[in-house]
C-alpha cells in the first residue's frame, strides 16, 4: 500500500484548479498540510481571481482528503495570498521577530560540517551519525542536527524514536545519546505524522532548530542534509557559516551524476567541498569476507580526482552497519573494533586533518 504521503499527493493531484488543466497541488493552492493523528490541518492560498471556485475547491479538497486512509477529519484555513501568511507569522513573532535570513547561527561550534548527497538512498544519514561518533571517539565534542525535515532518520539510528524534545525556559533542549547532543524534526512530530511543506515552511523549521535550541557548542556540528539541492540546503547555507561540505555517494554513474549537481550547488553558495565518501563500495560476505562490487567500485574516487576534491574513504556494504542503524546502536558505538567501525574512524581522522589544514 502506498504511504499516506503518497496517497495525499495523488488525491490532491486529482482535484482540478483553473481552466488550464492544472490541479490544486501544482497550482500551489495547498500551502501546507500537517497531520495530527487522524486530522489533516491544511493551509490554502486562493487568490481573489479564483473567488468563483473558492468554495467548490475547498469542499473538493476536504472530501478528497477524507478518502485517504488514516484521515477522518480536516481543518482548513484559507488566505488570499502567501503574503498574508508571512504577515501573520511576523505578527505572531511579536516582540521577538525572527532574525534576517542572512544569519550566522551555530557560532558556538568551531566547525560546522554539512553531510550531503545528490540523491537519496546512498546511506548519507548512516555515514553522518557514524562519522559523528568516530569524531567523538577522537576526543572531539560533537553535536548532530538532522536537517532532513521530510525524512528524518537520526532518531531511529540513535535509538531515540518517539522521544519528544523538552523546552527549558525559552529554548529547546537537544536530546543526548552516546555522548552526542542532537536534534531532529523526527522528535518534534509523531512518526506517522505526514509533513507536506512548501519551501518557506521548511525554512522556518530549520531556523527554529538553529536559533531556538540550547546547543552546547563544541568542536563539530554535523548537519545531515536532505538529498538533492533544494530549499533546506539553501536555508542552511544562508543561516550558518559552514566550514564545508562532505559529499556521500555510491560508485555507480547515476549516483555520480547527482553528486556533481550537489558539488555545483555548494560552489555557487561559496561553501567549500572538503571531500567525497564512497558508501556501499563493495559487499563484504559475512561468511568468507570476500568483496563483491555490487554497485561497482572506485567511481567516487575517480570523480573526486576529476573534481580536484579530496577522497576521504570508502565504506563497504556490511550487514552489521545496516543492523546498527535499524537497531538504534550505530556500528561505531556497537562494535568499535569491527572492520567497518575502523573504516569510519579512518575517515574521521582524514576529515579532521582536512579541516585543520583548511582552518
Amino acid at each position: 500500500m502506498n504511504s499516506i504521503e503518497q496517497q495525499i499527493k495523488e488525491t490532491l493531484q486529482q482535484i482540478p484548479f483553473s481552466d488550464n488543466g492544472g490541479n490544486v497541488l501544482d497550482a500551489e493552492v495547498v500551502y501546507s498540510l500537517e497531520l495530527s493523528g487522524e486530522t489533516a490541518n491544511v493551509m490554502l492560498v486562493i487568490g481573489k481571481e479564483y473567488q468563483s471556485i473558492r468554495e467548490e475547491t475547498i469542499k473538493k479538497i476536504e472530501a478528497g482528503l477524507k478518502t485517504v486512509d488514516g484521515i477522518s477529519d480536516v481543518t482548513m484555513k484559507v488566505v488570499g495570498s502567501k503574503s498574508e501568511i508571512e504577515t501573520q507569522q511576523k505578527q505572531n513573532a511579536g516582540a521577538n521577530p525572527a532574525p534576517p535570513e542572512q544569519a550566522n547561527y551555530l557560532q558556538e561550534y568551531e566547525n560546522v560540517i554539512l553531510i550531503a548527497s545528490g540523491k537519496g538512498g546512498v546511506g548519507k544519514s548512516t555515514v553522518a551519525i557514524n562519522l559523528a561518533l568516530a569524531l567523538k571517539e577522537m576526543g572531539k565534542k560533537v553535536s548532530v542536527l538532522d536537517a532532513d525535515v521530510y525524512g528524518p532518520s537520526i532518531p531511529i539510528m540513535l535509538g531515540k524514536r518517539n522521544e519528544p524534545l523538552q523546552v527549558v525556559g525559552q529554548q529547546v533542549k537537544p536530546l543526548n545519546q552516546y555522548g552526542i547532543d542532537f536534534m531532529s524534526v523526527g522528535n518534534m512530530v509523531k512518526e506517522d505524522q505526514a509533513l507536506i511543506w512548501r519551501g518557506p515552511m521548511a525554512h522556518q523549521v530549520i531556523q527554529q532548530m538553529l536559533r531556538d535550541a540550547a546547543w552546547p557548542g563544541g568542536d563539530y556540528m554535523i548537519i545531515d542534509l536532505p538529498p538533492g539541492t533544494g530549499d533546506v540546503q539553501l536555508s542552511v547555507a544562508q543561516m550558518t557559516e559552514a566550514t564545508g561540505a562532505v559529499i556521500v555517494c555510491t560508485p555507480q554513474d547515476v549516483a555520480l551524476l547527482d553528486a556533481r549537481k550537489a558539488i555545483a550547488m555548494f560552489n555557487k553558495v561559496n561553501i567549500p567541498v572538503l571531500g567525497m565518501i564512497e558508501n556501499m563500495s563493495a559487499f563484504v560476505c559475512p561468511k568468507c569476507g570476500a568483496e563483491t562490487p555490487i554497485f561497482a567500485k572506485g567511481g567516487t574516487e575517480r570523480e573526486s580526482t576529476d573534481q580536484n576534491i579530496a577522497y576521504i574513504g570508502g565504506i563497504p556494504i556490511e550487514m552489521d552497519i545496516r543492523l546498527g542503524s535499524d537497531n538504534g546502536d550505530p556500528i561505531v558505538h556497537a562494535s568499535p573494533n569491527s572492520a567497518s567501525a575502523k573504516v569510519f574512524k579512518e575517515i574521521a581522522v582524514r576529515l579532521d586533518q582536512i579541516v585543520t589544514e583548511a582552518n
